[in-house]
């Protein structure tokens, strides 16, 4: 989120924050997998290199792709030298948005629904376990985060949950039958 959001109001430093210009570029795979993906110029670990955010498509309201896409569409008119999550106000002109306001904007949502206050890092924690719980291997929920350590098994919740889940999916009979059917056209 830090990456993502700025902190305050001040004009934004392109050293350190993804601008309008930084041209999201959206593909479509081979296998029909939408995604979309942008450069950010830094981060907490990686310092000036950045790193690369891909988003992946999904086919239900929670798409990340969908809501970036609807982002650019509604905040069509903001100049290329402004932070990337910039948005439209109501009467003209345009805002930042700031790690507090977008905090404050989810946790009223939350708040109202009678959940709890979540923090800037629970989201990271959050994507990482939901990642775990849809199946995704853990090496690929690492590359995701941008993890370059294991540091990112500290954010393993619902272990009961996850590791069940993972060692199923190793043992799926078609995947076995698959496996064993390469292997015996290798032999032939």
């Amino acid at each position: 989120m830090g990456e993502l959001t700025v902190p305050n109001l001040s004009p934004p430093d392109p050293k350190f924050i993804v601008l309008q210009s930084s041209n999201p570029t959206l593909r479509t795979l081979c296998d029909g997998t939408c995604s979309l993906d942008f450069h950010i110029p830094w981060t907490k670990t990686t310092k000036e290199r950045g790193a690369d955010v891909v988003l992946t498509a999904r086919s239900d309201f929670l798409c990340p792709c969908a809501a970036v896409i609807t982002h650019f569409l509604i905040n069509n008119n903001i100049p290329v030298d402004q932070p990337l999550f910039s948005y439209a106000l109501p009467h003209g002109g345009y805002r930042p948005l700031t790690k507090q306001d977008f905090l404050s904007f989810v946790n009223k949502i939350w708040s109202d629904a009678g959940l709890a206050r979540i923090y800037g890092h629970s989201f990271r924690i959050g994507g990482a376990v939901e990642l775990l719980l849809a199946g995704v291997p853990p090496e690929v929920v690492a590359a995701t985060g941008g993890w370059t350590s294991l540091a990112f098994l500290l954010y393993w919740c619902r272990l009961q949950e996850i590791l069940p889940m993972s060692t199923a999916h190793a043992y799926r009979q078609a995947d076995i039958d698959r496996l064993s059917k390469i292997f015996e056209e290798f032999r032939v």
